[in-house]
C-alpha cells in the first residue's frame, strides 16, 4: 500500500471536549473542529488520540466521535481514527484477548465505511503473552490478525508511558513494516537515540516513521521522517509545518528557528488541552475546559486548572509567536 500525501506536517491529536457529567459534548466538539479547520494547517485530524483521552472511550463513543468527524473534516483534511479495541489500562484488568482484537477489527471496518482515511491502532499493552509467546510475539501478531482482516490504511502508536516490555525495538518495528497495510506509526519520544534507531531500520521500508514528540521534530525530518503527531499540531500546525517544509527547501536556518518555536510552546504551556479550550472559546467556539477523571490515564494527570495569570501570560508567548508565521 502506498503512502498517502497526508502523513506530512501536522497530524493534530483532536482534543475531546466532555460536558461536566463527562459525556463526550458532541456540539462542542463540533466548534473545536470548526475552528481548527478556520486556521488550517492540518494534514489529518486524529480523533480518539491520547490526548483526547482515549483510554476513556467507550465503543460507541468512538463510533460517535469517528462520525462527527468523518462528516465535518472530509474534504478539507484526511480523518484518522483511533480503532483499538475497549481497555481503561488497568492492568489488573486487562480484556479478554479474542474481545480486544474483535473491537479493533470491528471499529477499523466501521471507520473505513464511514470515509475515515486511516486507523490508528495503539501498542497492545492490553494483550498479555500466553504460553510460550514473547511479548514481540503479542505485538506482531495483533498486527497481523487485525491488519489482515481490514482493507484501510493503519499507523500503530506507541504511547509516552508504553511499558518498556512493550516498546517497540528495530527488530519488531522491521517486522511491522513488512504488513502492507501498516503504512507508519508514530513512536511519543524525545529521546533522539531511540527515535535514529527506530527509523534507521526501517529506512529502505515503504513505511512512515511519524515523530511523536514535536520538540525532536527537526532530528526526525533530518531521518526522514515527514509528519508528527504532537499538541502543537494540534495548537500551532502551521510552526510545525515550517520545520519540515523549510528544512525540505534547503532553508535550514529557518527549520531551526521554527523547531526553537516549537518547543518554547511546549516548555512554557503547563496543560495545553485546558489552554487551548478556554483560548478557542475566548475566541468566539465555546468549549467548556472539563476532562474525564482516570486513575490510569497517562495523558491527565490530574493538573489543577491553569490560574488567569497563567493563562494570560501564555497566551501573549502564543500570539507573540504564532504572528510571525
Amino acid at each position: 500500500m502506498e503512502i498517502p500525501s497526508f502523513l506530512y506536517g501536522s497530524i493534530a491529536p483532536t482534543f475531546t471536549i466532555f460536558k461536566e457529567n463527562g459525556e463526550i459534548d458532541i456540539e462542542g466538539q463540533s466548534r473545536l473542529l470548526d475552528y481548527m479547520l478556520e486556521k488550517g494547517g492540518v494534514s489529518a485530524f486524529f480523533v480518539r488520540s491520547g490526548m483526547g483521552q482515549m483510554y476513556t472511550f467507550s465503543f460507541d463513543e468512538v463510533k460517535l466521535i469517528a462520525d462527527l468527524a468523518c462528516r465535518k473534516v472530509k474534504g478539507y483534511s484526511a480523518v484518522l481514527v483511533g480503532c483499538s479495541g475497549i481497555w481503561d489500562r488497568n492492568f489488573d484488568k486487562r480484556p479478554p484477548r479474542k474481545k480486544y482484537i474483535q473491537e479493533s477489527i470491528e471499529l477499523s471496518k466501521y471507520a473505513k465505511d464511514i470515509g475515515a482515511d486511516g486507523v490508528v491502532l495503539t501498542i497492545p499493552e492490553a494483550i498479555a503473552p500466553e504460553g510460550n509467546e514473547t511479548i514481540s510475539d503479542v505485538i506482531v501478531k495483533y498486527f497481523e490478525e487485525v491488519c489482515g482482516q481490514i482493507d484501510v490504511p493503519v499507523l500503530f502508536y506507541q504511547p509516552p508511558t508504553t511499558i518498556k516490555e512493550y516498546c517497540l525495538t528495530p527488530e519488531i518495528i522491521k517486522k511491522l513494516a513488512k504488513i502492507d497495510n501498516l503504512i507508519g506509526g508514530k513512536v511519543s519520544t524525545a529521546d533522539g537515540g531511540y527515535l535514529f534507531d527506530l527509523g534507521y531500520a526501517v529506512k529502505d521500508e515503504n513505511f512512515s516513521l511519524i515523530v511523536g514528540n514535536e520538540t525532536v521534530f527537526y532530528a526526525g525530518v533530518m531521518l526522514g521522517c515527514r509528519a508528527c503527531i504532537g499538541q502543537g499540531a494540534t495548537m500551532n500546525p502551521k510552526i510545525i509545518n515550517s520545520v519540515v517544509d523549510r528544512y525540505l527547501r534547503g532553508d535550514l536556518g529557518g527549520a531551526l528557528s521554527a523547531q526553537n518555536d516549537v518547543n518554547i510552546l511546549v516548555r512554557e504551556c503547563r496543560n495545553a488541552v485546558e489552554f487551548f479550550k478556554r483560548y478557542i472559546s475566548e475566541k468566539g467556539y465555546p468549549v467548556s475546559i472539563y476532562s474525564r477523571r482516570t486513575e490510569n490515564n497517562p495523558y491527565i494527570d490530574q493538573k489543577t486548572t491553569i490560574a488567569p495569570e497563567e493563562y494570560e501570560r501564555f497566551k501573549r508567548i502564543y500570539e507573540a509567536i504564532l504572528a510571525r508565521y
